[in-house]
């Protein structure tokens, strides 16, 4: 009979931890005192950083649904890291859109137009010449 295993890891260095760690072995951090101390917005952008992809996806839409100008960039740069995930790229794109206009959105869009899936980059292209077209 398989049983499924429950994992739990340092939302800062994304190590391994046993259930209910306060303190990280890997990297020494505080994990309570940080989950604590450090906003909601500024964690979302941490978790794009994440290795599990679906963790990623959910700071994708999170950020998507809080709307804030500045997640543009982080969002980007997250697709560029992960750039063999092109759903993932495609749901930047399609979040990036979704935030307010302005520079830093155009600064994301002009970056995802170097990413290495061509659908991706013609999104964002799309997106970009769009924007250009609303001012």
């Amino acid at each position: 009979m398989w049983l499924p295993v429950n994992h739990h890891y340092c939302p800062l260095c994304y190590a391994e931890i046993p259930i209910g760690s306060q303190i990280c072995p890997a990297c020494g951090r505080d994990i309570e005192a940080w989950e604590r101390n450090t906003p909601y917005f500024d964690r979302l952008v941490w978790a794009l950083r994440n290795p599990h992809s679906e963790v990623r996806m959910g700071a994708i839409l999170s950020l998507q649904n809080q709307g804030r100008a500045e997640a543009a960039v982080p969002l980007a740069e997250c697709a560029l890291q992960s750039d063999v995930d092109v759903v993932q790229g495609l749901a930047v794109v399609e979040a990036i859109t979704r935030l307010p206009n302005g520079a830093e959105k155009l600064q994301a869009l002009s970056l995802l137009e170097k990413h290495p899936a061509h659908s991706v980059r013609e999104a964002a292209r799309q997106q970009r010449l769009l924007l250009g077209k609303e001012d």
